[in-house]
């Protein structure tokens, strides 16, 4: 059996490979938020299989889709300042997707997943460019020396660690100080030269992710486009498992992508942010 041609088959079609994606990414996702405010979306959850299990195939409407955007707005209106930014990007997928259900346009519906992956990293560098604490370096500083950041890869540097540890103890005991009393802790250095490591990959990220953005809105199906933004997921899941904002990424860019290689790639990086949130591991 050939399994590369049987995968390249598979990845043939752009589109239905990212919606299969972005059902399971969905489906995760409202399974795992079921629990908060159950009651009020037990309704939505009940007529929504119920109308989906009978009438699927002989509806033009697509219900499932439908279905999850009632519960994301659901979220959306009782978590307004709690939900994530991938809810918010989850929810502006789902609806050209439900248009497209109409329409059957795909040059619409590229369109609007590209002009959404573009501003939503474009967001991300203006957001970062407005932060003092951001620019300055001073926000990974003290996300590195607490093992916020490439935690995963402390283990391997047993001495960092423990500094990262006794930095963590240091903060828990700030807080359980008086504020009004002006205590102040210094956080030990996790390793030589952290301020101006901080401040070079501070510079660093927002120059990618300016790239990244520039790339998608100008050339969206190019080959280095979109090797620029496999660079940025990546290059974000070593620093901070933020599997399910990266896996709404790597599904944009699976509906842009016309390199088979790269397609491949982006199923793989969703795949595992997949497995990552399942497990707990990553965040959802």
């Amino acid at each position: 059996m050939n399994y590369w041609s049987e995968i390249k088959d598979k990845l043939n079609d752009p589109i239905k490979v990212a919606l299969q994606l972005l059902l399971i990414v969905l489906g995760i996702y409202v399974f795992i938020m079921a629990e908060k405010y159950r009651t009020g979306k037990i309704p939505v959850l009940f007529f929504g299989l119920l109308i989906w299990y009978f009438f699927y195939n002989k509806i033009k409407h697509p219900i499932i889709w439908i279905g999850f955007f009632a519960l994301l707005l659901f979220d959306f209106y009782h978590f307004y300042f709690r939900v994530a930014n991938h809810h918010f990007m989850l929810m502006f997928m789902v609806l050209p997707i439900i248009f497209y259900s109409y329409h059957q346009r795909k040059d619409i519906l590229l369109k609007n997943i590209q002009v959404l992956l573009g501003i939503v990293v474009l967001a991300s560098v203006m957001h970062k460019l407005m932060s003092r604490q951001f620019m300055s370096g001073d926000f990974y500083y003290y996300m590195m020396n607490r093992g916020f950041i490439f935690n995963n890869f402390l283990n391997f540097f047993p001495e960092s660690l423990e500094v990262t540890k006794s930095n963590k103890e240091s903060i828990i005991a700030l807080y359980d100080l008086d504020p009004n009393g002006g205590q102040r802790i210094v956080l030990n250095n996790m390793f030589p030269n952290i301020g101006k490591i901080s401040l070079i990959f501070a510079w660093v990220t927002v120059a990618l992710e300016c790239l990244v953005a520039l790339a998608i809105l100008w050339k969206p199906r190019s080959t280095w486009a979109h090797l620029l933004l496999t660079t940025m997921i990546i290059g974000i899941l070593c620093a901070r498992l933020e599997t399910g904002f990266m896996a709404l990424l790597a599904i944009s860019g699976i509906f842009l992508c016309k390199n088979m290689k790269l397609r491949l790639l982006y199923v793989m990086i969703v795949m595992g942010c997949i497995t990552l949130v399942v497990t707990k591991l990553g965040y959802h």
